[in-house]
């Protein structure tokens, strides 16, 4: 049976995880959580399908070897293809995880800004357990500083958080993640908007999704991919601008991180954008 190519296998899976998203926002979000589950369940078991079947070919590639045969290139691209495969769909596993997370912590009785950093921590754990697993490094990633040349453009991201964070509150005008402005609130809120959305969201999808993504459908088809990937997931927004607003900031993020090969600017960018939609311009008003 012939295999269906890797973007085939990567369109699939945005189809579900919008149905998934349309299942949480317009019918029911216990439906969607089983939704996302489904599909955790699904990848889990077609990468390791996919990993098993590459194992097999490899096999019979090293038998002919032995046997002073000549392997066949058309087996070793399969092995590699499958392999490439695998490892991404292992890595789409994190998308319904962190779906799953969300979803489920408004059901227990933290305060809404710890539900950032409880989730944070059980994707980080997930993360790192990929990146042994696949032997890819946190450099591998975008978690290194840029050149000098490029320091001029991770300064430009960053200040671009500012209107991007304007522009998202106008359109979602979201309530306050803290209940008073103080100093210590404040500070503790960043870190934890820092550390659960900015570093975490950008090292995964502009981080390890896009090296894979690149490396799949080539460049500019796998930061499409991701944009849209990203954007689909603001689907609970309510608001269709909102989601567009997301794809375009995720795409022109995508082109940074391609261009400099770290996520540090547009982490940090990402970390403003949230601080004031969720913080800042909650209380001020302006």
């Amino acid at each position: 049976m012939r295999m269906l190519p890797a973007w085939g296998h990567l369109i699939i899976y945005l189809m579900l995880i919008g149905f998934a998203e349309l299942t949480v926002t317009y019918i029911h979000p216990q439906a969607g959580i089983l939704f996302h589950l489904g599909i955790l369940c699904a990848l889990f078991l077609y990468s390791g399908y996919l990993s098993k079947d590459s194992m097999l070919v490899n096999k019979l590639q090293w038998f002919m070897i032995k046997d002073n045969k000549k392997p066949s290139s058309l087996l070793q691209t399969l092995i590699d293809r499958k392999t490439t495969l695998s490892s991404m769909l292992l890595a789409l596993t994190l998308i319904p995880l962190i779906r799953i997370l969300s979803l489920v912590m408004p059901l227990s009785f933290f305060h809404r800004i710890y539900w950032f950093l409880v989730i944070g921590i059980a994707v980080y754990l997930a993360f790192f357990f990929l990146l042994y697993q696949q032997k890819i490094s946190l450099k591998d990633c975008g978690l290194r500083l840029p050149t000098p040349r490029h320091i001029p453009l991770e300064i430009g991201v960053m200040l671009l958080g500012v209107p991007f964070g304007y522009l998202e509150y106008y359109l979602l005008q979201p309530p306050s993640f803290i209940e008073s402005i103080s100093v210590e609130n404040i500070i503790i809120a960043i870190l934890i908007l820092f550390f659960a959305t900015g570093l975490m969201e950008e090292v995964i999808f502009r981080g390890l999704l896009q090296k894979k993504s690149v490396e799949i459908l080539g460049v500019w088809q796998g930061m499409l991919f991701v944009s849209v990937l990203f954007a689909v997931l603001h689907i609970g927004n309510l608001s269709i601008l909102d989601v567009v607003l997301v794809f375009c900031i995720g795409g022109l993020y995508s082109l940074v991180v391609q261009k400099t090969k770290t996520i540090i600017g547009v982490t940090i960018s990402h970390t403003i954008v949230n601080a004031f939609l969720f913080i800042i311009l909650p209380f001020t008003g302006i």
